[in-house]
C-alpha cells in the first residue's frame, strides 16, 4: 500500500510538471523525457518542449454591457497554444527561453559543463534549465557531491530571473523551490523591469 501523503505528494508534482527532460538518473517523478548528456542547450531546450515563445498584448476588460475596454496592463501569452501565463504592468523586459538556454552555450561548448534537466512547471509560468559542471568533489572518500548552475526564467509577475551555482539537481517544483531559497555566495537576480544582460549576469 502506498501511504496517503506520498499519493498527495505525487499529485502535487503532477500538477506541477508540465514538461521535462533529464540525462542521468531517472526523476523519482517519472514524468519526463530520458536525453543524452551531449545535447547542446538548444537541443535540450527542444527535447524539454520549451521551444515557445511568450509574446506581450494589450490586456483588456469586459464590461456588463459588452464593450471591452484596456486595463492599462499587457498579457503574457505563450505562443504554442495562447495561453495567458501572466498580466503584467507597462514595463516589462521579457527574456525568452531561447536566451535563457544560450546563457550556458559557451561552457557547454568548451566542455566545462554540460545540459542535465530542464522543463516547466506551473502551467509554463517557471522554466527552468540546469548545466552539470564536469568538476565534483568526495567528501570522506564516499560522498559524491556535484554542482550545477541553475538559470530559473519565470514568466510570473512578480518574479525574478534567478541564475545560481547549486548541489541541488533540479527536477521538480520543489527542488527548484529548495534550491532558490538555500543560500548561495555564486548567484545573481535580474528583475524584469530592466534590460536582461548576460554579460553581466556571467561576470557577477
Amino acid at each position: 500500500e502506498i501511504p496517503l501523503r506520498l499519493v498527495g505528494s505525487e499529485m502535487c508534482i503532477r500538477d506541477r510538471v508540465e514538461t521535462m527532460a533529464y540525462a542521468g538518473e531517472v526523476p523519482w517523478h517519472g514524468l519526463s523525457v530520458e536525453v543524452s548528456n551531449a545535447l547542446t542547450p538548444n537541443q535540450m531546450m527542444k527535447q524539454a518542449g520549451l521551444d515557445w515563445t511568450v509574446d506581450q498584448i494589450d490586456s483588456y476588460a469586459t464590461l456588463p454591457n459588452g464593450k471591452k475596454v484596456a486595463t492599462g496592463m499587457k498579457a503574457r501569452v505563450r505562443s504554442s497554444d495562447d495561453k495567458v501565463l501572466t498580466n503584467i504592468g507597462q514595463i516589462w523586459n521579457p527574456v525568452q527561453n531561447e536566451e535563457a538556454f544560450e546563457f550556458f552555450s559557451e561552457y557547454v561548448l568548451a566542455g566545462d559543463m554540460e545540459m542535465h534537466t530542464a522543463g516547466s512547471l506551473k502551467g509554463g509560468q517557471m522554466v527552468w534549465a540546469l548545466a552539470k559542471v564536469k568538476d565534483s568533489f568526495v567528501i570522506n572518500g564516499r560522498d559524491r557531491v556535484d554542482s550545477y548552475l541553475l538559470f530559473s526564467n519565470p514568466h510570473q509577475y512578480g518574479k525574478s530571473i534567478d541564475i545560481r551555482f547549486t548541489p541541488i539537481r533540479v527536477v521538480c517544483n520543489n527542488t527548484l523551490t529548495f534550491s532558490l531559497d538555500s543560500k548561495s555566495d555564486a548567484s545573481v537576480r535580474v528583475g524584469h523591469r530592466v534590460e536582461f544582460d548576460a554579460d553581466a549576469a556571467k561576470k557577477a
